[in-house]
């Protein structure tokens, strides 16, 4: 079983990604289920919980947010109470925070903690979001698992693979990371701590998949990180 932990749909300039066409794409390699949350440049969390009703089976829902928003809480809230999200999508750099700003994340993560949800987050070596900065919110929140996109790349993999060795709840995810970047994270921190993501329909999502069968032959490995750590992680059904 094959979880994909990042597809951004819907509308944003230049680009309207329906479900159905993400759908056409986790067939076509194999994907079962597959993580969704809105475009950022246009947050629209409503379409998302349309998809999961009209998909369960097949999609996986994620709030987006603004953490500036005056109303932000009350959103996210909304997502996990009424709409059964799974999760909430981070991203500093879009939104123009520091990842380890608590005056502005605490409220959310306090959320997530409340909820039983995880926190994803784009986390490349950009000022705002390297790896340690988000790293410390899963610290101050050891029941809220963190998992960072991109694993640090081009600057600070080496960095983010360490934090997912030494930290129980911070684990890495794979869209965008390089193949020997990916190798550095099975053998730093393990298979345990890494979960296939393809960033469709921006990834390629044969690729990705390819990527990680191509870091180990190790079939039972293999299975951990392309579906088993994010059943886990999200609490469903593996089969």
């Amino acid at each position: 079983m094959i979880i994909d932990m990042l597809a951004h749909i819907g509308i944003k300039k230049g680009e309207n990604y329906k479900v159905e066409s993400l759908l056409e794409l986790m067939d076509q390699n194999g994907v079962e289920k597959c993580m969704i949350c809105s475009q950022l440049e246009t947050v629209d969390n409503d379409y998302i919980y349309d998809c999961c009703k009209r998909y369960p089976d097949r999609v996986i829902g994620f709030a987006v947010i603004n953490p500036w928003d005056i109303d932000g809480e009350a959103e996210v809230e909304k997502c996990y109470r009424d709409y059964g999200f799974y999760g909430l999508k981070m991203n500093a750099i879009r939104f123009g925070y520091s990842a380890d700003r608590h005056s502005i994340l605490d409220p959310y993560f306090d959320l997530c903690e409340k909820y039983g949800k995880c926190v994803v987050a784009h986390g490349q070596s950009d000022m705002f979001s390297i790896p340690d900065k988000w790293a410390e919110m899963a610290k101050t929140y050891p029941k809220v698992p963190v998992m960072l996109y991109h694993m640090g790349v081009p600057l600070m993999y080496e960095r983010a693979c360490e934090l997912a060795r030494d930290v129980p709840n911070f684990y890495l995810s794979t869209c965008g990371a390089y193949v020997p970047v990916m190798r550095m994270g099975y053998e730093i921190a393990g298979p345990k701590k890494i979960l296939f993501s393809s960033d469709a329909p921006f990834g390629d999502m044969g690729q990705e998949i390819a990527k990680v069968k191509y870091i180990t032959r190790n079939e039972a490995d293999q299975e951990i990180m392309l579906g088993k750590n994010a059943a886990d992680m999200l609490g469903i059904a593996y089969r």
